[in-house]
């Protein structure tokens, strides 16, 4: 039997729609296997597969197979039609598998020579015109991991074309496999940093860091400190679960380099990359009615960099019938003329949906003078208000959820005197 193996999460007991689907006539699947996940010790020859199935499942209408292998620098599949090509695929395996011990073991008869320097494509595809029934509808065990690292199309009408295969569906789990003929590198992989991604922006300045659970690992070791490979903020603090939150608030607007590594039988991933990401700023001086930012002149014009860090002081504002969140503050005197507030997003608030509430009184008794949210995420916001002359107005410029205090984004608001 095989002595070179890799095994990925054979241990899994969950099924799914990988390597093919048993519940539907035909399939194409498409998996990657990232090099990070692999962790082979050097490039070498892949001289077969084993996919694992529940013990009360049937594959016996489901067993034409043709098996494909291929080079990717993708991590993940970007839509249901981002189909690996198949001039990058080649053809390892076609005819017919057979179950055994709950295995479905495939055998080369030429190896799939693996770079070790690229992510490992597996493709499959099922070629019989009948389904078998599962209690699970699907048959193999599978295990989650990078979203979309899986594209599959299933369907009844005709065996699939891998040169031009239909839009699919992208799934975030794989199969549990044992790839044969690599070697394992003797240290556990680095895990796939979830939360933060790398040279994120505005981060929490108490992250829940996340990651990928690594096979085999039974800790792992956090490092964070502010300079590349630094460990002033957390230095190799050990923990058992796939998640770590630190003891004590980040600093505001800076950045900080992240290491996490598994451990297995006390040995810990090597060469594992930094992930780098910046904190959410100070909080704004314009957080509170009582700091607003007085437009003097006009046309003013201002763009405000740091409202992810506004605070919802006392709660929502409730002047207006439609409530909104406390966001940031501006505020001008009227002269009795027009006045046209204008809220703009740049492209990286596409998702910002922001409210715009114009009041009159004093920041402890507001009275609302006008509220507009006719767009939706990213799109502008604009009031046009008759002032009364020495009359003080304040403009609140917040998200238009009214019961749930959510965070602002980057924004430019403009105030002209018509």
């Amino acid at each position: 039997m095989f002595k070179a193996q890799i095994h990925l999460n054979i241990g899994s007991t969950n099924v799914g729609t990988a390597p093919v689907s048993s519940f539907f006539s035909y399939s194409y699947v498409q998996q990657i296997y990232p090099k990070q996940e692999l962790n082979a010790n050097a490039a070498g020859n892949i001289t077969g597969l084993t996919f694992y199935l529940d013990p009360s499942a049937t594959i016996t209408d489901s067993s034409n197979w043709t098996v494909y292998l291929g080079h990717t620098t993708k991590t993940a599949f970007t839509s249901g039609t981002d189909w690996i090509p198949a001039a990058q695929l080649t053809q390892v395996f076609t005819g017919a598998v057979t179950r055994n011990s709950n295995k479905v073991v495939i055998t080369f008869t030429t190896p799939f020579a693996y770079n070790n320097s690229d992510n490992l494509v597996v493709a499959a595809k099922e070629n019989a015109p009948s389904i078998d029934i599962n209690n699970f509808d699907e048959a193999f065990y599978v295990y989650p991991h990078i979203p979309y690292s899986t594209l599959y199309y299933k369907g009844d009408r005709a065996v699939v074309d891998p040169a031009a295969p239909p839009g699919g569906i992208r799934a975030d789990y794989k199969s549990a496999i044992t790839i044969s003929g690599l070697t394992a590198s003797t240290a556990p992989a680095c895990p796939f940093v979830v939360y933060p991604v790398n040279n994120a922006e505005l981060i929490s300045l108490s992250p829940n860091i996340t990651w990928l659970p690594v096979s085999g690992a039974d800790s792992y070791k956090i490092s964070l400190g502010t300079t590349p490979g630094g460990t002033d903020v957390i230095n190799q603090q050990v923990v058992t679960s796939a998640g770590f939150s630190p003891s004590a608030p980040l600093n505001p607007n800076t950045t900080y380099y992240l290491k996490v590594m598994a451990i297995s039988a006390n040995t810990a991933s090597s060469g594992c990359a930094d992930i780098v990401f910046k904190t959410i700023p100070p909080v704004p001086a314009n957080d509170a009615c009582s700091g607003a930012f007085a437009a003097a002149s006009f046309p003013y014009t201002y763009t405000q960099n740091d409202a992810v860090s506004a605070t919802n002081n006392g709660g929502f504002i409730t002047a207006c019938s439609d409530a909104m969140n406390d966001g940031t503050w501006f505020k001008f005197t009227g002269d009795g003329g027009q006045f046209t507030i204008k809220i703009t997003m740049p492209a990286s608030s596409s998702t910002f949906d922001p409210q715009l509430g114009v009041y009159s009184g004093s920041c402890n008794n507001l009275a609302c003078v006008d509220t507009v949210d006719n767009a939706g995420g990213g799109g502008a916001e604009t009031s046009t208000i008759t002032t009364t002359a020495g009359i003080e107005y304040y403009v609140n410029v917040g998200s238009y959820e009214e019961t749930v205090d959510v965070p602002e984004n980057t924004f430019t608001i403009t105030i002209t005197k018509l």
